[in-house]
């Protein structure tokens, strides 16, 4: 269940810009706040319609947009799956570890990175709002796959290489 600050804040953003607030923008709200992962819309339209919600694919769309405008979703592309959605909590910020083999997606947060960013932006005179940081390779279950095959991994590049 959503925290109710974040609901308030979404509520506060929709009456902010002239916007009704309906059952189906709420539902919505709920469903991507009762996922614990990476969702496209697709999934999200069909997780709503198997709890007997009837809503439309623009809706879902429309809506998640007004999510990441809100600050309460991250859309991005991890991997090659198209674009996926997650929700945010305000003041939590992760990055991904991206397999390029099997897809799979692995959160972490480093604070190292964290202060790395703040050092980085203070030498700049730079403000920042929000970051992405997301790394592509492979996960040990399918780097073992790829030396078993016959291939290697080329530490510059992180590419497939035949050893």
């Amino acid at each position: 269940m959503a925290n109710v600050r974040e609901k308030e804040q979404f509520l506060r953003f929709l009456r902010g810009r002239g916007q009704r607030v309906t059952g189906e923008r709420l539902a919505l709200f709920d469903e991507i706040f009762s996922q614990h992962g990476h969702i496209d819309a697709e999934e999200l339209l069909r997780a709503m319609k198997a709890r007997g919600l009837k809503i439309s694919r623009a809706t879902v769309y429309r809506n998640l947009d007004l999510l990441v405008e809100s600050g309460l979703a991250r859309k991005q592309r991890l991997g090659s799956r198209g674009f996926l959605y997650e929700h945010m909590h305000s003041g939590q910020q992760h990055d991904h570890l991206v397999c390029t083999g099997c897809g799979r997606v692995v959160e972490f947060v480093s604070p190292g990175i964290a202060a790395l960013q703040a050092e980085i932006c203070r030498a700049h005179g730079f403000l920042p709002a929000r970051h992405t940081l997301q790394i592509a390779g492979l996960c040990n279950r399918c780097a073992e796959g790829a030396v078993s095959d016959g291939l290697g991994v080329a530490p510059a590049t992180g590419r497939l290489v035949h050893v």
